[in-house]
């Protein structure tokens, strides 16, 4: 994998407390997290954060 045509495209996920890696086969390479569960727990953090100082 290191060496093959995808080492560009591995990443490591943004979320905190995850340190997994990913291949990112988007088709313009902008994918930030390992899945949709932890896409999910920051976006509804986020969204409870602007909810909580409004």
């Amino acid at each position: 994998m290191l060496g093959g045509d995808f080492r560009d495209r591995l990443g490591v996920c943004t979320a905190p407390h995850c340190d997994r890696v990913y291949v990112d086969v988007s088709r313009n390479g902008t994918r930030r997290f390992c899945g949709t569960a932890c896409q999910n727990r920051v976006k509804t953090a986020a969204f409870r954060a602007r909810g909580r100082t409004a």
